[in-house]
């Protein structure tokens, strides 16, 4: 059985340990495009009527940074409601909190550079 520090340090360095597993010979580029893949199928099929849920990071009042990855359902004209994280573990509220003044310094950035 895997604990969440396991999981964490996956999560963390998932590109690492590909690269690692390919012995040098490339990068975890093919899961970021499958990802992307996956994303764009799903906001097409919310626009031709389907019922889409999945992650995605919006603008969100769940937290207050200003935007936030949550599951989100999508319908015809986009985003039709952010959907809440559900109750987090101990374990996953003390990462939670270390990660989100972080967050919203790396959001401002983002802001400032789309401001320029």
């Amino acid at each position: 059985m895997y604990s969440h520090q396991c999981y964490s340090q996956t999560k963390e360095f998932g590109g690492d340990e590909v690269v690692a597993a390919k012995a040098g010979a490339g990068s975890a580029t093919l899961s970021m495009a499958y990802a992307g893949f996956i994303f764009t199928e799903n906001v097409l099929k919310a626009m031709r009527g389907e019922e889409v849920t999945q992650c995605a990071f919006v603008e969100s009042d769940l937290t207050d940074a200003e935007f936030f990855a949550s599951p989100v359902k999508f319908g015809k004209d986009g985003v039709e409601d952010v959907l809440p994280l559900g109750e987090l573990s101990a374990y996953e509220k003390g990462w939670f909190d270390k990660m989100l003044p972080e967050l919203k310094k790396q959001i401002q950035k983002g802001v400032d550079f789309v401001n320029k």
